[in-house]
Parts: structure tokens; C-alpha cells; sequence
């Protein structure tokens, strides 16, 4: 199942498939949440992948990214992490992991998520 903004995930073809490339995109989370302001800044989140036919776009990761700030149904930081993370595996194609390092306001205390997604059937 995609989330709610999946369309925006956009690939490039991978000019050299043939070799083994492990690809690392960290982002920098903007706040998602206006009522706790949270995530707060240094957060992060890294998305690895071994490179397969297609990369995904720099640029379309950013697009994504802010368009689920404030979304009514992406709210917490666990869900937030798993719908990113199967919607890059599904975008690229390949086994996609996502790892957010999370920095919260209001609290003493740091999150970290790890999810690792793979490419879901595309048939419907």
C-alpha cells in the first residue's frame, strides 16, 4: 500500500547496474508535527539501498518529504519512518531501509527507528 504522497517519489535509471553500489540518502527533518513541533531539529533520516535498475531522485525526496509535513494521517514518528521506507522500496524497486534518528521536544529523550522494506506486488 502506498502512502499518501507516493506519487512524488521519483527514480533515475542507474548508469552502471552492473556494480555493486550501496546508496545512502541522510535527510534532515524538517518539523512534521506543528502541535508538538516535533521532530525537532538534528534529526535525521537515512535511507540505504542497494542500487538496482533505478536511484531514487534527490530533489523528489526533499518534495515528498515536505509534503508530509502536518499530514493528518502520517503523524508519528514510527509510521512516519514506515511509509517512507516502503515507499522509497517501491519507487527503487529493491529492499530499502530506513533509519531515523529523532530528536523530540519536550522530552529528555532521543527515538530511533530502523525499518527495513521491501518492494510490494504492484498488481491491483
Amino acid at each position: 500500500m502506498n502512502g499518501p504522497h507516493a506519487a512524488r517519489l521519483k527514480t533515475i535509471p542507474n548508469a552502471r547496474p552492473h556494480l555493486h553500489t550501496v546508496v545512502e540518502h541522510v535527510l534532515h527533518l524538517p518539523e512534521l508535527c506543528p502541535v508538538s513541533r516535533n521532530p525537532a531539529p538534528g534529526s535525521t533520516l537515512t535511507l540505504r539501498y542497494v542500487a538496482g535498475e533505478r536511484l531514487l531522485e534527490l530533489f523528489s525526496l526533499d518534495s515528498y518529504v515536505d509534503a508530509l509535513v502536518g499530514h493528518p494521517v502520517v503523524r508519528d514518528m514510527e509510521f512516519f519512518v514506515q511509509t517512507v521506507a516502503q515507499d522509497a522500496a517501491n519507487a527503487a524497486g529493491v529492499e530499502v531501509t530506513a533509519t531515523a534518528q529523532v530528536c523530540l521536544n519536550g522530552l529528555r529523550q532521543e527515538q530511533r527507528v530502523l525499518v527495513v522494506a521491501k518492494p510490494e506486488d504492484r498488481e491491483t
